[in-house]
């Protein structure tokens, strides 16, 4: 009886004993498998995050987490990540600057040269991975003291404007008309290439911007090779300096033999006539006032040296309302008329826009700036390096890309550029022999 009275004795003693050590054993337990979570989060947060992810998810599926905290940030932020993939647009910069490259073809014919143009990008679903160059005519101090050739052959003027015909030579770039109201052209052009970079983006389309200011460095040759290089196509925007309202027309290819036959006239007239008739077909269809037929003859540097589509678009005369309410239709029918050409001549696969997104990778030289956008939406501004190493720096733009400037003045406010059909109702057809006064001061 007293061994079985000791036997007792030493089992509840073990058994108390056991309960003790179970209970000193579990805390630590715990806290070893804590110390083991917070070490694989901590690699996951090095690694991809997938597997902190899961676990946050399974701990926001059964209501608990293992530290007894909310995980709901952490399933937002999974979510972000996963959701980044989806937004490639967003990997696109807001803009980039682009230099002049000597080594361009005809580039070399180019006398001012020494600014660079923007490039802007769309965003939003619609991007067509067109890029179009728009032209704002003029704007360029001192442009009217340099002489470039008429043609890169070498070859004489076939046409009257603001040389005359059987010139070798021209002014590289002049300052433009006045109108009636005293503005200056290149002030009203300006305002309406904004309007119309701002309707093509919303279409989709990306924009270089040859000009964005009152006073651009880059003469008629410079502004046509980049956008031999830089775009698909190349409108260039202007009015006319005879008055009488008369609407709007296109500058086409003169029809002659020899200029036809030159080189690189002679692979591309056809383009340049079949983007004005596009243009033209799309700003009739806003009902705005177009002269006679449309289109007058005549022979231009821009067209002289282009290897693009390429069209002097004449939007009104010096008498034309010039408000941003009138020009805006403006700028839409052009947008139509775009729309209308790339529909009908649908640029090859890749385009210039990759060729130039490359050279951003490749550090080439001729990129020298860009713009991104964060996550939100929000601009931020990122150096990048010249050809000779040094680094630029961009400023940051809100989001509509909107720029406010004074007009540019010239020296004494001559008229100097553009032309038309004199009134006298004939069919839009020109040669040298029967251009107006003012067609004879069209830009070069």
């Amino acid at each position: 009886m007293k061994k079985l009275f000791w036997i007792l004795i030493v089992a509840s003693l073990l058994l108390v004993s056991c309960g003790s050590a179970a209970n000193s054993y579990r805390p630590d337990q715990l806290e070893e498998v804590t110390d083991s979570s917070s070490a694989g989060a901590a690699e996951n947060e090095a690694g991809d995050g997938s597997s902190a992810a899961s676990d946050a998810a399974d701990g926001a599926d059964d209501g608990s987490a293992a530290d007894g905290k909310d995980d709901s940030t952490m399933v937002v932020e999974v979510k972000t990540d996963s959701s980044a993939a989806d937004a490639a647009e967003k990997k696109l910069p807001v803009k980039m600057n682009i230099s002049f490259d000597d080594t361009w073809e005809y580039a070399d014919f180019s006398k001012i040269h020494t600014d660079p143009v923007i490039l802007w990008f769309a965003k939003g679903t619609n991007r067509k991975n067109i890029v179009v160059a728009v032209n704002a005519g003029h704007g360029c101090t001192g442009g009217e003291s340099e002489q470039t050739l008429c043609h890169p052959d070498g070859t004489a003027k076939v046409t009257g404007g603001s040389t005359s015909a059987g010139a070798t030579t021209a002014t590289a770039i002049n300052n433009g008309m006045t109108f009636d109201d005293g503005t200056k052209e290149a002030a009203a052009v300006l305002q309406l290439a904004k309007l119309v970079k701002e309707d093509l983006l919303q279409a989709g389309f990306d924009v270089l911007m040859i000009r964005d200011n009152d006073d651009t460095q880059l003469d008629n040759i410079a502004r046509t090779v980049f956008a031999n290089n830089c775009a698909d196509c190349h409108i260039s925007l202007h009015y006319d300096s005879t008055a009488g309202d008369k609407g709007f027309f296109y500058i086409r290819v003169p029809d002659n033999a020899s200029y036809k036959a030159m080189e690189p006239v002679a692979s591309h007239w056809e383009d340049h006539d079949a983007l004005g008739e596009a243009i033209l077909a799309g700003v009739a269809e806003k009902n705005l006032p177009v002269f006679s037929g449309g289109s007058i003859a005549l022979d231009l540097t821009q067209t002289s040296y282009s290897t693009v589509p390429s069209v002097d678009l004449e939007v009104g005369d010096k008498s034309s309302d010039h408000s941003e309410a009138a020009q805006k239709p403006i700028a839409e029918g052009i947008t139509a008329g775009l729309e209308k050409y790339f529909k009908e001549n649908p640029v090859k696969e890749g385009g210039v826009l990759a060729e130039l997104l490359n050279q951003t990778e490749s550090g080439n030289g001729s990129v020298t700036e860009s713009d991104s956008t964060t996550g939100d939406g929000s601009v931020t501004e990122s150096d990048s390096k010249t050809g000779d190493g040094s680094v630029t720096e961009s400023d940051s733009k809100s989001g509509n890309g909107s720029v406010t400037e004074s007009d540019s003045k010239t020296g004494d406010g001559s008229v100097t550029e553009s032309h038309s059909k004199s009134g006298d109702g004939s069919d839009g057809s020109a040669d040298e022999n029967n251009l107006s006064a003012a067609e004879k001061n069209k830009d070069e």
